[in-house]
């Protein structure tokens, strides 16, 4: 498969796998000597301000095995005067991404509770000055100018309880608004793939109508299963809805799955991408990541902040060899 938009070739080829899990290789071609190259099922990296959280440059050096696909998400960078104040075309030097694709995405994955309302002509985003008024144009702008190589489309994501989210008139009108952002942002956008965010919240109908709607488009590179509006297991199960209707040739992204319980549940559904926000949510927490998989007893997480902490100079977890084992202590 290729999704050609512009000057920015994105390639996607499936290597195995026609139904749930699947692996394949996907390509970011920027010019005869430019690419950046990744396996799927992999990862996007997380980041705050455009900069990994808790992971300095230097270190995240030493880290083998980290994808050259940094995700940078909008809402970070909206204050007076949503993207025209922020000066895109050196953030990727300030923030040390360097010669990484990014993914320009608008929310932050992590963050469930939102003020922000959206309306017919734009999307209502929070930010750190306030709420912002974001339309596809100026979104279409903030891509441009970082230069951007993949970016999620805006949509409009209900930020309501159950049964407004199964079904009603919000739902039909948020399918039908997020398809007309989509195509205004698509106008706008130079060089960017496009991934479009697969809508319908918890409505099984309107979650089948939006998913094949988009399977018929070609001017999208992939889909954004990215609806953070809804609870994490809400959001695997709409995820599950949505991808046997998709274009299978075409990368499927689901933010917010970064639980390694909820990655390995998402991938075996089909999902090639996620992002990395999991060892940010945990060490915000004070805690250190133990995950076993298939469980072995023992707890998950390590708590750092615990008064005996401080002077235990043993590994995170005994007999471990990753990175952090090797290179940190509990104290």
């Amino acid at each position: 498969m290729r999704g050609l938009l512009g000057k920015m070739r994105l390639h996607f080829e499936v290597a195995s796998g026609s139904t749930g899990a699947r692996s394949g290789t996907l390509v970011l071609d920027r010019g005869e000597q430019d690419s950046v190259q990744m396996q799927t099922p992999s990862f996007f990296k997380y980041t705050r301000h455009g900069m990994q959280p808790h992971l300095v440059p230097d270190v995240a050096a030493e880290v083998t095995g980290l994808p050259a696909v940094t995700h940078v998400q909008l809402e970070d960078f909206l204050d007076e005067r949503p993207t025209e104040q922020r000066h895109f075309a050196e953030l990727r030097k300030f923030a040390g991404i360097g010669s990484d694709a990014v993914v320009l995405n608008v929310l932050d994955p992590t963050v469930t509770a939102r003020a922000a309302t959206s309306a017919e002509k734009f999307m209502g985003v929070d930010s750190e000055g306030g709420v912002r008024r974001l339309t596809p144009a100026a979104f279409a702008r903030a891509v441009n100018a970082l230069d951007a190589d993949v970016a999620v489309a805006p949509a409009d994501y209900v930020h309501e309880a159950q049964p407004s989210l199964t079904r009603g008139k919000r739902i039909s009108k948020s399918v039908a608004r997020s398809a007309r952002w989509l195509d205004e942002a698509l106008a706008g956008i130079t060089r960017a793939a496009v991934f479009a965010p697969v809508m319908g919240s918890l409505s099984p109908e309107l979650r089948d109508a939006s998913a094949r709607a988009l399977s018929t488009r070609s001017d999208v590179a992939g889909y954004a299963l990215s609806d953070v509006a809804l609870a994490p297991s809400d959001r695997l199960w709409a995820a599950q809805r949505s991808l046997p209707l998709l274009d299978a040739a075409k990368p499927r992204y689901m933010a917010g799955a970064s639980a390694p319980d909820m990655v390995l549940r998402a991938v075996l559904s089909g999902v090639d991408l996620v992002d990395s926000s999991y060892a940010y949510a945990v060490t915000e927490q004070g805690l250190a990541s133990a995950y076993t998989l298939g469980g072995d007893g023992t707890a998950a997480h390590v708590d750092l902040w615990q008064d005996a902490m401080a002077a235990d100079f043993g590994p995170l977890v005994a007999g471990c060899t990753c990175f952090a084992c090797r290179s940190h202590h509990r104290a």
